[in-house]
């Protein structure tokens, strides 16, 4: 992927989105008169399909971490790093509160939105937006946005990117989190007469899949990660050119920008909508080796 500069990573990143991918929650209700007030937020699949345009999927990553607070509800705080050639990775961080439906995972999900509003993520033209009323309904012991208001919500966010005279960008948040786009391969030749299809081959799951990668590795950029267990995060790139993120238990002081690796050994996880590599073992190739 061709390398931009900050500032047009920064203009790429606050384009506009798709109305399909809002999603509307309820901040005031008026139960008596069946009314509320609604306010728009990107869904997460559509940050990340974002960020996986305008910098790729091996240019950001993101991580959480708890925030107790005594006496009140806990958080979580999530951090979305983002890869600049001349500076690294930098991280912008946000935070918010576990909510009453699955508490945890709704306060991931809404720790990364206030995180991507941190780099320009949806924030400009949804905070313009006026106040949108709307019909709401019972469901259970909450109260919902009646789903017939959809039309009038995106109308609403429309015109208000008329008034700023903005664009929306195709819609993104069905795409892949995390995953490069696929292009459509061709049809496989139909088998002459007399002879067997050949069956397609078996997709391994990408999960805490083990594999020892032959070739030669390159440290693109590595930081030591404070955690109760101290975390080094590296940038590679392999014999194929594509750039990981992988991580090694411990401080790996030999991991620096330019060490080059032999032997790596990188076991496959995913957590949450996050893919990264473990990287269990590798060998650092010798001075005069890297210079021949």
């Amino acid at each position: 992927m061709e390398q931009k500069d900050a500032r047009t990573i920064q203009r790429e990143l606050a384009r506009p989105f798709a109305p399909e991918d809002l999603e509307w929650r309820l901040q005031k209700t008026l139960e008596d008169k069946l009314r509320g007030i609604a306010v728009p937020y990107v869904t997460n699949r559509a940050i990340q399909a974002r960020l996986d345009d305008v910098v790729g999927p091996d240019g950001w990553y993101n991580e959480y971490k708890p925030w107790h607070r005594a006496g009140q509800k806990d958080s979580q705080l999530c951090g979305i790093s983002i890869y600049f050639p001349e500076r690294g990775f930098i991280t912008k961080w946000d935070g918010a509160e576990d909510s009453d439906i699955e508490p945890v995972k709704g306060g991931l999900s809404d720790s990364m939105k206030r995180a991507a509003v941190q780099w320009g993520i949806g924030g400009r033209v949804l905070y313009s937006m006026d106040t949108v009323w709307v019909d709401i309904e019972k469901l259970g012991r909450s109260w919902i946005i009646k789903k017939s208001e959809r039309a009038k919500l995106d109308k609403a966010y429309t015109d208000t990117l008329s008034k700023m005279k903005l664009t929306p960008a195709p819609a993104g948040g069905v795409q892949s989190t995390l995953t490069p786009k696929q292009t459509k391969e061709a049809p496989a030749p139909a088998p002459a007469a007399g002879q067997q299809a050949t069956p397609p081959p078996v997709q391994p799951l990408p999960r805490s899949k083990t594999d020892s990668k032959a070739g030669i590795y390159t440290v693109i950029a590595a930081r030591l990660e404070n955690r109760p267990n101290s975390t080094t995060h590296a940038l590679l790139e392999g014999p194929d050119k594509k750039q990981i993120h992988a991580f090694a238990i411990g401080e790996r002081s030999e991991l620096v920008a330019g060490t080059q690796l032999t032997g790596v050994k990188l076991e496959l996880q995913k957590q949450d909508t996050v893919v990264f590599y473990i990287l269990r073992d590798y060998r650092i190739v010798a001075h005069q080796d890297q210079a021949a």
